[in-house]
């Protein structure tokens, strides 16, 4: 594992390297989008590995859900109507700065006391009816350019998991998506969000009955998945001509070496 965690942050810093000196201003809005995705992708999973490397691998599945899902996001959004679909998620970012602002114009209503004079502070009616106003604007200018996607709900991850799985995308099996969907709220939901469920897994039954609290588990089978998302998103930037150079030995040893380890 530690020769798999060098050849990974190998084809990170060439990554970074290669994308640091880009100009955007020739991008297309789906070129945009991935690049922005590059640094937050490799910087959970070398997290996700450090965290395995200290013997926190159930606190490392918080971070490896949130890589699940945006990998999910990053398939779904370059399928069908590329533009729609970024413009969409960027409504739905709007929507809910919105919404959280008017719950906490609500709330300073209900509890005057929480209110600031500051026109400045995130609780002053001030700062939050201009910043209501800043985010509608947006919002508008958004829906301005993609009249037509104003009628269309939310979009959950469940669905953009079986949109991908319809594609039928190349070098994945059929249901490869959903098995990854169930994978996150089946598997990671608990332990992310410590409901019950969360708690138990910190948990076992010692001798005579004792509960033992313990972060034991498979370390090594997180990292991996964390690294064979990094591996999926590299092609997405070969895919989508932001990296244009032949592919890095580091992709190439990388998929071979984990073909090595237990699924």
């Amino acid at each position: 594992m530690n020769e798999i965690k060098e050849e990974f942050l190998r084809l990170k810093n060439w990554i970074y390297s290669n994308l640091e000196c880009v100009d955007r201003s020739k991008y297309s809005y789906i070129q945009n989008y991935i690049y922005f995705a590059h640094y937050p992708i490799f910087s959970f999973a070398e997290s996700v590995i450090m965290l395995c490397e200290k013997g926190k691998p159930k606190v490392a599945k918080v971070l490896l859900r949130t890589l699940f899902e945006v990998h999910i996001d990053v398939i779904y959004h370059q399928l069908g109507n590329k533009n729609q679909r970024l413009a969409l998620s960027a409504r739905r970012v709007f929507d809910e700065r919105i919404t959280i602002l008017r719950e906490i114009i609500d709330l300073i209503k209900k509890c005057p006391n929480l209110e600031s004079q500051d026109p400045k502070n995130l609780f002053s009616k001030k700062y939050l009816t201009e910043a209501i106003f800043e985010q509608e604007e947006r919002r508008n200018a958004v829906v301005k350019g993609n009249p037509s996607m104003e009628k269309i709900k939310k979009v959950h991850l469940f669905e953009k998991a079986k949109a991908c799985d319809d594609e039928q995308l190349q070098n994945t099996e059929p249901g490869h998506f959903g098995k990854m969907y169930s994978l996150i709220y089946r598997q990671l939901s608990p332990v992310s969000h410590l409901n019950g469920e969360g708690l138990d897994e910190f948990m076992e039954e010692g001798e005579n009955g004792k509960i033992v609290f313990t972060d034991a588990d498979s370390g090594e089978f997180l990292a991996s998945q964390a690294i064979k998302i990094c591996i999926a998103f590299a092609k997405d930037l070969y895919g989508n001509q932001l990296l244009t150079e032949e592919r890095t030995d580091s992709l190439v040893n990388l998929e071979q070496m984990l073909q090595t380890l237990p699924d």
